[in-house]
């Protein structure tokens, strides 16, 4: 199975980092996300949301800055997550998902987010 936790470099600014305190379970095979993956040879990768942690597209949080803290451009950056990462393992650069079937999970918010970008 493959583990990452990746830097998100959007057209502007790298979002997050490798580094992501207390998550670092969701990308092993204890968790069912985790076994699914391995059973199917596939990998788990955790992204930061905009305005989460480290992922701070702007140095403050002002009513400017909070401006592109939406849902339409969070999936925009989904999108363009997926359209452009180089995932850090041999063959990263062929499992895009125009190359390979992605599954986008959540609870709570993240989970209403995986169903809005279906539909986007």
């Amino acid at each position: 199975m493959r583990l990452c936790s990746i830097p998100f470099k959007s057209r502007s600014r790298t979002y997050g980092g490798l580094a992501f305190s207390g998550f670092s379970s969701y990308l092993t095979n204890r968790t069912i996300l985790g076994q699914i993956a391995q059973q199917e040879n596939g990998a788990t990768i955790i992204i930061e949301h905009r305005f989460y942690g480290d992922s701070n597209p702007y140095p403050d949080l002002s009513v400017k800055s909070l401006a592109v803290h939406t849902i339409d451009q969070a999936i925009e950056d989904f999108d363009y997550f997926a359209k452009n990462v180089k995932l850090p393992f041999p063959g990263g650069d062929q499992v895009g998902p125009s190359k390979a079937p992605w599954i986008f999970v959540g609870g709570s918010y993240s989970g209403a987010l995986a169903s809005w970008i279906k539909v986007a």
